[in-house]
């Protein structure tokens, strides 16, 4: 359901909301665990210019390293060492690989042309993937299961441009890839598939998502004529029917005829192996914090202690904090008890998201326009708190504080931590 939640009027009731707000957070038991109700936690002060160091992890936490790119090499169908085409199969060599869930291939500076490739193959300490289509000539690093990323590699990988795949007077054949193996609603970089027709002339296009589970077609795209041997690109926005569409698997499919009448229509050949590169998957929101961590018990859960109205999670403070799902910010205040803390107004949703005891102000202002996995700031334990953590809380229209209600907001953090 889109917002709608931006007229004079209620833009006056969020602001007498603020003032029940405050006063409300005046009596707020905030996060921490049942023996640290005491006044920990640190002052207001300016946001660093930089990320701040991470602190000692909080007990519990699971600490892995992040995973290590060493060299990388192209070892089948190259033009050179390090120069390749769509297709090739790339050798990567480093440190803590087991647990790699893709591989980007970085491109020019700009995240646009930024592709991210399923391995083919993963053992500790070496990873196998095929160049994707639509990667541009850059470095590559790789990203595993915790969003940890490697530094980017020294040498950059040259990419050819596509391969003529037809013989002359045969039928046009398509190429496809999804730009990165997750897409979130709202984000930055919504969903987006590259595709490319091999032909003899231009041909007529269609472009199709669809549900991976019943094949129903979501949304469509009609191109017309698309030039053949040049990579072409779609985006879609998360909707479906002006409404977000459902989270799961999606699948893009292309479809071109030719002035001949001959048509092709994307699909993997039955003797190809690895995950189909056409294929993603769509989440409405992040998990916000980005690092180790692990969720609080007792006073720290919904309604514990007196009235607790989030759930606590606990990290090393100076973890970065991504918005879980996009949106218009509310509220940035410091309050003694919440510390710092903002509310964003979810978009397509009538849910506010509130996070409080970040380490500094906020890194976005009141009015802004955030998007889903967007850095707001990091985890801190300003105000009224005993350890680094977010205090995370979900209110329902009309907002917080303003005639919404909290809900618990575990069984939503747990699923996305599941999944981003």
């Amino acid at each position: 359901m889109a917002h709608t939640r931006g007229s004079a009027a209620t833009r006056r009731g969020r602001r007498r909301g603020f003032a029940v707000a405050v006063a409300a957070l005046a009596a707020l038991v905030t996060a921490t665990p049942a023996a640290a109700q005491s006044t920990g936690g640190t002052s207001p002060g300016a946001p660093p210019s930089a990320a701040p160091r991470l602190s000692a992890p909080p007990p519990g936490v699971v600490v892995r390293p992040a995973p290590q790119l060493r060299s990388w090499r192209c070892v089948r169908s190259c033009a050179a060492t390090h120069e390749a085409g769509t297709g090739a199969r790339v050798r990567i060599r480093g440190r803590k690989l087991g647990r790699v869930y893709e591989v980007i291939f970085l491109g020019a500076e700009s995240p646009d042309d930024d592709v991210a490739a399923a391995p083919l193959r993963r053992k500790k300490n070496v990873v196998d993937v095929r160049v994707p289509l639509g990667a541009a000539s850059g470095p590559l690093l790789v990203s595993d299961r915790d969003g940890l990323q490697s530094a980017p590699s020294e040498v950059a990988l040259a990419v050819q441009p596509p391969v003529a795949l037809k013989l002359a007077g045969s039928a046009p054949t398509v190429e496809v890839q999804a730009q990165a193996r997750r897409a979130f609603y709202d984000a930055a970089r919504p969903a987006k598939v590259s595709y490319v027709v091999h032909a003899d002339s231009p041909t007529q296009v269609l472009v199709e998502l669809l549900r991976a589970k019943d094949g129903a077609v979501v949304s469509s795209w009609d191109v017309g004529d698309v030039a053949p041997e040049t990579p072409q690109s779609v985006t879609w926005n998360g909707t479906a029917g002006k409404r977000v569409a459902a989270a799961g698997r999606y699948r893009f499919r292309v479809s071109a005829v030719d002035p001949a009448g001959q048509r092709a229509v994307s699909a993997r050949a039955a003797n190809e192996s690895g995950p189909d590169p056409a294929t993603f998957t769509f989440l409405q929101h992040e998990f916000p914090i980005r690092g180790p961590h692990v969720y609080g018990t007792g006073a720290a859960t919904f309604g514990g202690g007196r009235g607790h109205q989030g759930h606590d999670v606990f990290a090393a403070c100076g973890t970065p904090l991504w918005a879980a799902r996009g949106g218009v910010v509310q509220f940035k205040q410091y309050h003694s008890r919440a510390g710092h803390y903002i509310v964003i107004d979810g978009q397509g949703t009538g849910v506010d998201y509130t996070y409080m005891h970040l380490r500094q102000a906020a890194l976005v202002d009141a009015g802004d326009r955030v998007r889903t996995g967007q850095l707001i700031g990091y985890v801190g334990q300003t105000g009224r708190a005993s350890g680094c953590h977010l205090h995370f809380e979900m209110w329902t229209a009309p907002g917080w504080y303003n005639g919404g209600r909290p809900l618990d907001p575990l069984p939503s953090l747990v699923a996305w931590d599941k999944t981003s």
